[in-house]
């Protein structure tokens, strides 16, 4: 600033003195003075946010950047330390998102200051939306109440049911807040995405079809963290064509503060894919650094995750409890609600297709099915085709599945025993109703009941083991456990 306010004398004092030389001699011998341009090494705060405002959706961004100071404290490559007068930009785009936070990074007269390569990061200027002009101060308690507890329920989740070190929770949450604010009722993109995430078109149909048909709410927020799991459970065009491997990656970062940035931009990046979403992940990561990691770093989240607590109606001596333990870990079997498990409810045959496809990862598959009771736009279509591809179900007939009938307990364990390569056994059945067994049934039975998959049975204090009864959840959850441990 100085060096401009002496260039300016100089020049009052050439105008002055050229008013008594000819005008040849001052061209000649006078020279206008230019400044150097200095390069920037640095930034006192650099990657570092250096004041927040909050704005109203809609709001003029001119009223915004008014708002941000209009110099930044630069360490210069003479040794030197000014104050470098700034504008500010957006990292992304304030006139067509309507995210709930934005960065702004400062940009200088290129003319007079360059930045050199090895600079640090930008300081910046965080602007975080609030949701009406209207708000009373009661309301936005209320709203930061609700989204505290939100953040905290989504944290507890991706530590206890994904697996998450504390640092890839907090890059998730960076993104959660741009997106949704917490609030599971969100609509953003002026309408056309819903939810934490903010799904949109295809994966917002495939979201409320799953959570309908698995007995969650999609509008609650269990409901979209239990699809947001099954949505990075596999790679497949069903749910999300690169779920697993954002899955996977997000379990590698490390438990620090520079995980936390590298988590944040790397859900942005891979999973959230905003317009402009290499800037955009960088202020993603910087959030998850420099809010999220102090605030959840050091928690320590209680282990409360027994079937028992989280269902009303599964009893910690409820002889199902430890069977329904093992498939609800595993991802093979979840509640009929938030809080319901409903273990003595019947099974549908479409429901057992889907559990064992969720247990193989949800593959990807190809090919059209003849059966037409089963709609191509039905949840379980790809359930179906894939455990017909692999002859681990069949039809009634070539046009008839049934998908909607309650699997049977022979039915049951012959899916089982085709999904185990039909082995076989002469072990004889006890049950006082063996004679009852199917034919096409009998092979099944007997591999079952030797290998312990029948032992529910006795379980329920019962001889008879019913094999036209239909088969209910608690029953095949043991079916399950049994034949996979």
């Amino acid at each position: 600033m100085m060096t401009v306010k002496r260039i300016g004398a100089m020049v009052l004092t050439a105008s002055f003195i050229a008013g008594m030389l000819p005008t040849a001699a001052f061209a000649a011998d006078i020279a206008p003075e230019t400044t150097a341009v200095q390069t920037i090494t640095g930034f006192e705060q650099a990657g570092q946010e250096i004041g927040t405002i909050t704005f109203t959706l809609g709001q003029d961004e001119a009223e915004l950047t008014a708002q941000m100071p209009q110099a930044v404290t630069a360490a210069l490559a003479d040794g030197t330390v000014a104050e470098i007068p700034v504008t500010w930009v957006n990292r992304s785009d304030y006139s067509t998102t309507d995210d709930f936070y934005y960065e702004y990074i400062p940009q200088w007269d290129e003319n007079t200051y360059v930045l050199a390569d090895t600079a640090a990061e930008l300081p910046y200027v965080l602007a975080q939306r609030s949701e009406s002009p209207a708000d009373t101060e009661g309301s936005v308690r209320s709203q930061q109440s609700a989204a505290s507890t939100n953040a905290y329920t989504i944290f507890e989740f991706l530590i206890k049911k994904m697996g998450y070190n504390a640092a890839a929770a907090s890059g998730v949450l960076a993104n959660i807040k741009a997106e949704s604010n917490f609030n599971p009722n969100c609509y953003g993109d002026y309408g056309t995405s819903y939810g934490i995430c903010q799904w949109h078109n295809e994966r917002f149909a495939a979201m409320k079809n799953w959570c309908s048909s698995n007995g969650y709410s999609w509008t609650s927020l269990t409901g979209q963290l239990n699809y947001l799991k099954k949505e990075l459970s596999a790679n497949t065009s069903v749910y999300l064509w690169n779920g697993l491997t954002i899955n996977n990656k997000m379990k590698t970062h490390a438990n620090s503060s520079t995980g936390a940035y590298d988590a944040g931009y790397y859900w942005c990046y891979y999973y959230e894919v905003p317009a402009n979403r290499a800037s955009v992940a960088v202020s993603r990561g910087n959030q998850a650094k420099n809010t999220y990691w102090p605030e959840f770093g050091s928690i320590t989240v209680s282990d409360n995750s027994s079937v028992s607590t989280i269902f009303s109606d599964i009893s910690s001596s409820a002889w199902y409890k430890d069977s329904i333990q093992y498939v609800y870990d595993h991802g093979m079997m979840v509640g009929t609600s938030e809080n319901k498990f409903s273990p003595n409810n019947s099974l549908t045959r479409a429901q057992v297709a889907q559990i064992l496809y969720s247990r193989a990862g949800c593959p990807a598959v190809s090919g059209t099915l003849s059966f037409k009771d089963v709609s191509k736009s039905a949840w379980y279509y790809q359930a179906v085709l894939w455990a017909y591809q692999k002859g681990y179900v069949s039809g009634y007939s070539s046009q008839k599945f049934g998908p909607n009938d309650y699997v049977t307990h022979e039915q049951a364990v012959a899916i089982m025993h085709n999904y185990a390569g039909k082995p076989t056994s002469s072990k004889a059945l006890s049950f006082k109703d063996a004679s009852s067994v199917s034919s096409w049934a009998l092979n099944a039975v007997k591999w079952a009941n030797y290998k312990g998959m029948l032992g529910y049975v006795a379980l329920e204090n019962s001889s008879y083991y019913y094999p036209k009864k239909a088969c209910t959840r608690a029953e095949m959850a043991y079916i399950l456990t049994e034949y996979f441990t």
